[in-house]
Formats: structure tokens, sequence, C-alpha cells
């Protein structure tokens, strides 16, 4: 082959090379964002989790409602299954807890506050209304396994500035 042919040979085979590349990771790309869809179709239980997380001991009674509006949270974060709704002034945002009830239960994080939740409710959101309905309303026992994002219970009396 002429010097000339070669050139032109590399040539395509270098396009050739770049357009597998390209295909490969719009592939890869389609294939996680349909598998994240199918996920986010789910319904999000957690029911086999077993151990200390299902004890009743620091439980406590709150009345539970579904929502399935999307939309960004207070927190700044998107509507997505796993994550709360509460009063900021029983369980604050950023708190990770455990829901123990049979439909719905499972680990989740507050992220959201609502007009209407006020006192022991949270509002876990599902993504899908025909399952929100399927829920209404109903007792949950809560257990708080984090308070807020730093980790520890908001202090009732005056604070130790003595440090």
């Amino acid at each position: 082959m002429s010097k000339e042919k070669q050139i032109t040979f590399r040539k395509r085979i270098s396009l050739l090379r770049t357009a597998l590349i390209i295909a490969g990771f719009a592939g890869i790309i389609h294939f996680a964002h349909r598998e994240c869809c199918r996920i986010s179709d789910k319904p999000f239980y957690y029911k086999d989790i077993k151990g200390p997380l299902s004890a009743s001991s620091g439980q406590e009674e709150f009345q539970a409602t579904a929502y399935c509006v999307t939309g960004i949270t207070k927190s700044g974060a998107a509507t997505a299954p796993g994550r709360v709704a509460s009063d900021p002034k029983v369980i604050p945002l950023g708190s990770l807890i455990y829901v123990d009830s049979p439909l719905m239960g499972g680990i989740y994080q507050v992220l959201d506050t609502g007009e209407l939740i006020k006192g022991k409710i949270i509002d876990i959101f599902i993504p899908n209304y025909d399952m929100c309905k399927e829920f209404g309303r109903r007792m949950v026992k809560v257990k708080v396994l984090r308070y807020g994002f730093l980790g520890y219970p908001p202090s009732k009396g005056k604070e130790d500035n003595s440090r």
C-alpha cells in the first residue's frame, strides 16, 4: 500500500474507534437512565430489614400520610423515594428515621416540611398516586436514628458556649 492509502486507512480506523466509543457511552447512559426510571416506579419497601432497627425501644407513635407531588423540598433536594416531610420542631430537617409500618416501613431522611404537618405527623413521598391513596392516613412507629444534619438532638436549655 502506498503511504497516502495508509494515512487514509488510519483516519478511517480512528473515526470508527471514536464513533464506537461515543456509541458505547450513549448505550451506558441509556441503560442506566432506564434502570433508574424503572426502579423509581417501584414501591419503596424495606420489609426485610431485621435487627436493631426493628426493635420497639425508642419508637414513638406518629400519624403518617403519603404525597406524590414532585418538586424541590424545603432542604433544597428533589423529592424522591426515601424522603419524608415532618414538623421541624419535632424531627429536624436532615434527620434519619426508621418507620415501622407494614406497607411503607424502612429508613427515611427528613428533607421536607409541610404547611399541614404539625406535631407528630410525617408525610412519606411515594411516586405513585394510586399507592398514595392506598396508603391513606395511618398510625406508624417512628424511631429517630440521627437528629438533623449534625447528628445530635436539639438542646432543651441554654447552649453551653464555654468551649
